[in-house]
């Protein structure tokens, strides 16, 4: 990542409210809406187009910093690194997709396509006094590349930094809430209006982030939307979750237990993240995997990099759909109260 010290400086301007977000969303489009356009019937929120199996839901495990242990542990078994005290309560964060593997299995054809929500912001029940606002994404994802082969999985990444104009997310208070689910469905006629995939000399980009920095509960709804107008086109929930309350620092943690050992609230460190269903929290464990950033994929412990890039192995992660994330934290003290006008 480059220098992070631009990033980390300065408080959120107004968040933008839902009317900012609509002219946006218009933006993209640059034309009359039309029956399958994500504008259309904004009034009425759309049927969300997820299941409740508990074994679907999202699960997020940090990548262990410690030599000890299991290399992927599960957020609960972990100890925030910040402290959180009254000089810097409050959280910077910095996110970026390092890769997207989707498992097989899956009925692939070349208009198949994949879109991803992501919001992340500051939990209804933190100690701040600070507004409660949301850093949201919408991402549009290419699963084949130019020459209509599968994407390999480091080419889904995307710095969603990027789309925030390399502000940072604000989190008042460290204690988080983060939902994110990604839905596979065949590309309809809008899709591209919205999401912009650039071509340039060495390739084809096969992501393509809108963010929303710093709105509203109601203006995340809006958001939804395009998810909300994919029924149309075969949609198939391949990650969702319910918001999932983290604690980023200690303060956070220890204000939102009572400090009870019985109230197992789970936390995340500046590192490395693995977003997996919890169907696969058994295959995690049992193979204990290494991350290899070159390759965007997830290898046993016990296959050598001779066998991995000879691909002359089993590979029990090849089922699992799964997405690998980078997260930076600074903790901060935010001036302004970041009043609603």
């Amino acid at each position: 990542m480059e220098d992070l010290k631009p990033l980390f400086g300065t408080h959120r301007d107004d968040p933008l409210d839902s009317g900012t977000l609509i002219e946006l969303l218009e933006a993209g489009l640059r034309g009359t809406p039309t029956e399958e356009s994500p504008l259309e019937g904004m009034t009425e929120r759309p049927a969300r187009l997820l299941t409740e199996d508990l074994e679907d839901q999202f699960i997020v495990f940090q990548f262990n910093d410690q030599d000890s242990g299991k290399r992927i542990i599960e957020t609960s078994s972990v100890e925030p690194a910040l402290d959180g005290n009254d000089d810097n309560p409050d959280v910077n964060a910095r996110l970026q997709l390092a890769s997207f593997h989707l498992g097989t299995g899956h009925n692939l054809k070349e208009d198949t396509r994949a879109t991803l929500r992501l919001d992340f912001g500051k939990d209804k029940d933190s100690n701040s006094s600070l507004d409660t606002v949301f850093w949201s994404i919408a991402a549009g994802m290419e699963l084949y590349e130019a020459h209509k082969k599968k994407a390999p999985p480091k080419e889904m990444g995307s710095d969603f930094s990027e789309a925030f104009a390399h502000r940072p997310i604000e989190i008042p208070g460290g204690l988080s809430q983060i939902s994110f689910e990604v839905i596979k469905h065949r590309e309809p006629p809008w899709w591209k209006k919205v999401f912009s995939f650039l071509t340039s000399g060495t390739g084809t980009a096969l992501t393509s982030a809108i963010g929303f920095p710093g709105i509203t509960t109601q203006a995340v709804s809006f958001v939804d939307e395009l998810l909300g107008r994919l029924h149309k086109s075969e949609p198939e929930v391949l990650f969702k979750s319910h918001p999932m309350t983290l604690a980023l620092s200690k303060r956070a943690k220890s204000d939102y237990t009572g400090g009870l050992s019985s109230v197992r609230l789970g936390s995340l460190r500046q590192g490395f993240c693995l977003i997996a269903r919890g169907r696969d929290f058994k295959t995690v464990h049992e193979y204990d995997p290494i991350y290899y950033p070159s390759y965007g994929k997830l290898v046993p412990k016990d296959v050598t990099p001779q066998d991995l890039v000879a691909g002359n192995y089993e590979d029990p992660f090849g089922e699992m759909t799964y997405a690998v994330l980078r997260l930076v934290l600074r903790e901060t003290k935010f001036e302004m109260l970041g009043s609603l006008r």
